[in-house]
């Protein structure tokens, strides 16, 4: 009974905390995939070990590196070619990056391409050891190899590592020499405590005393080893002590000398998020659960709230805990289609929001600093950043009622292009105020040349990229102008047919009417790519966004698909008409059938259940 209890606090803990192994090998991962042109292969003892974390990586973490991730184990061994396949995929492939594998590769499989090698267990057998690391360390390996093996401090690391250690220990007794697979560095790696902050750094010196003065010594993992083997398990915690001790010593004396950055006051960082548009890390927090909150319905989310508590959930996974930024990243896909989506929402206000990523770059050699997206209303080059424009989009997805087809990119003008490039520029100027006052006391003290300049105020650049995608912004169907008389309906259609006439003429496309017996209102054809679009047209007075078909404009719809297209045009007898064009209507469109005299088909944009949200 006991047992039992252990384990269901034990698998308590990891729903609550994460699986610490899993979160250090993200971050070592993390690291790694800053680095250009570096292929890491991931070897673990089992297949089941190798789906958790490539799931957990992909649909939790690191969702954009979906398409940088391969697999061998034995399920892809048992294929020859899909084998094949992977392996020169991994060797070609630049977008390539990450391997997991089994030992299936472990022998007789030339993985050189790659110079980072990790041990997500420990293995056992030191020549399992280093049979994995000869598939990247060999004859033609240009690179520096890494090798990072990820232990545990539980009872069956410790076991496992003690066993390496003693093998380790009676090849010197036999005065054999073993293949140098022992680190030159020790990382920690930890979430809890007083070494939290040290994640991802490198503890790598312990204080000695040498004839009453301290100094540091340089320790590798052979130092720990052979310090295990003489003194046993107390003998490495204490080393593992001194070199916490160390580290703090260390930062101690940098502080106290201005050269390590001190942690940031709560001004510092509200300083520095109102400079990307945000009042402090509540409102940044509550912005990005709105917008994960917004998109749910499109990832298929459940999100709950608890109190001050939110927990996600994706279909029958175990629900996560949202502590951070990381973790509402980890459910937002990254989309890396080259085609600008547009979409249509209900809002207070009618027009288009264009949003951009503007891309701060500096340095002699122009290095990108920092992006940030930024949107544009087109109407009045209103600029959004930071927490407004997130809940505008937030607002837009959850009132969200269809995607356009094909739509011309709107053209930003030159007067608001100059107002957001100089709201970025002195933005960056202030983020960089603590970085100047460093590297001004690093001169002071003789540690920088000052003819060297990092980054100069006047070489910093914004560069606008492509729009990221649209959104058009529709009013609510006004209830007056739904029962006019059929004279005005039949005006509004007519003059409907000669607005879409030239737009599409505008817009390059040869358009001609057709004859009422093919069921469609307008052929128009795309000189350039050949491509033929079936159009019928709805207009209406007011701004009603609907359209009905009749029996045989349906099953035309439905015949066509990608080619039959639905123009809606509002506000007709307005100055300024608009139009919604939605391409394939029976998929991208909400729809259903009644009856009057013939059979018709009402058709009417998707819309997500409604929020409170407001534009």
């Amino acid at each position: 009974k006991n047992e039992i209890s252990k384990l269901r606090n034990m698998a308590q803990s990891i729903m609550k905390e994460g699986d610490s192994k899993l979160n250090a090998l993200c971050a070592l991962l993390e690291e790694i995939m800053a680095e250009k042109e570096t292929k890491v292969v991931i070897f673990t003892e089992y297949k089941d070990t190798l789906n958790y974390v490539i799931e957990n990586l992909i649909q939790k973490r690191h969702p954009e590196w979906r398409n940088n991730i391969l697999r061998l184990s034995s399920e892809e061994a048992a294929d020859v070619n899909r084998f094949q396949e992977i392996k020169e995929r991994f060797e070609k492939d630049s977008s390539a990056r990450i391997l997991f594998a089994t030992d299936v590769v472990a022998e007789g499989v030339n993985l050189q391409v790659a110079n980072i090698l990790i041990n997500y267990e420990i293995p056992w057998s030191l020549v399992k050891l280093e049979q994995r690391i000869g598939r990247v360390w060999r004859l033609g390996q240009k690179k520096l190899v890494k090798v990072y093996t990820l232990f545990m401090n539980n009872v069956a690391d410790k076991a496992a590592l003690e066993a390496m250690y003693r093998k380790l220990g009676n090849l010197k007794v036999a005065r054999l020499k073993p293949r140098p697979f022992t680190g030159e560095e020790i990382f920690l790696y930890s979430e809890e405590g007083d070494v939290k902050d040290m994640m991802k750094v490198p503890a790598y010196a312990v204080t000695v005393e040498e004839k009453g003065k301290k100094k540091f010594k340089k320790i590798t993992e052979a130092e720990a080893i052979l310090t295990y083997i003489k003194e046993n398990s107390a003998g490495l915690e204490k080393l593992i002590e001194s070199i916490i001790k160390t580290k703090a010593e260390i930062e101690k004396e940098m502080y106290s000398k201005g050269i390590l950055y001190m942690p940031k006051t709560r001004d510092e960082v509200e300083n520095a998020l109102a400079c990307l548009g945000f009042k402090n890390t509540k409102e940044l927090m509550l912005s990005l659960v709105d917008m994960l909150k917004s998109v749910s319905e499109f990832y298929g989310l459940n999100v709950k709230e608890e109190g001050n508590i939110v927990k996600v959930s994706r279909g029958s996974e175990m629900a996560t805990t949202i502590e951070n930024v990381n973790d509402i990243y980890g459910f937002l896909h990254v989309n890396t289609s080259p085609v600008s989506p547009y979409i249509v929402a209900y809002g207070e206000r009618e027009g288009d929001l264009a949003i951009y990523k503007a891309i701060v770059k500096g340095g002699s050699k122009s290095e990108t600093l920092y992006s940030e997206p930024v949107g544009i209303f087109m109407e009045d080059s209103q600029v959004l950043r930071g927490s407004e424009l997130i809940e505008t989009v937030s607002r837009a997805l959850s009132n969200c009622i269809g995607v356009l087809g094909e739509e011309k990119a709107i053209e930003l003008p030159l007067t608001c292009q100059a107002d957001i490039l100089s709201c970025l520029k002195q933005n960056i100027i202030s983020l960089q105020s603590p970085l100047k006052n460093y590297m001004m006391r690093l001169e002071s003290m003789g540690w920088r040349d000052s003819e060297i300049e990092w980054l100069n105020p006047s070489n910093i650049k914004v560069e606008l990229s492509k729009p990221l995608g649209y959104i058009r912004f529709v009013k609510h169907s006004t209830p007056e102008t739904l029962n006019i008389s059929q004279k005005i309906k039949d005006e509004v259609e007519d003059k409907a047919v000669q607005i879409v006439l030239e737009k599409e003429s505008e817009e390059g496309r040869i358009a001609v009417l057709v004859p009422e017996s093919e069921h469609y209102d307008i052929k128009s054809v795309n000189i350039v790519s050949g491509e033929v679009r079936k159009i019928e047209v709805k207009g209406h007075a007011g701004s009603e966004v609907y359209g009905e078909l009749t029996d045989p404009e349906m099953k035309l719809a439905e015949k066509e698909r990608d080619n039959f297209w639905l123009y809606i045009v509002y506000d007709v007898l307005k100055e300024n008409p608009k139009i919604l064009r939605f391409r394939n209507p029976v998929e991208t469109m909400n729809w259903k059938v009644f009856e009057r005299v013939e059979r018709r088909y009402i058709f009417w944009p998707k819309e997500l259940p409604q929020t409170n949200h407001t534009v």
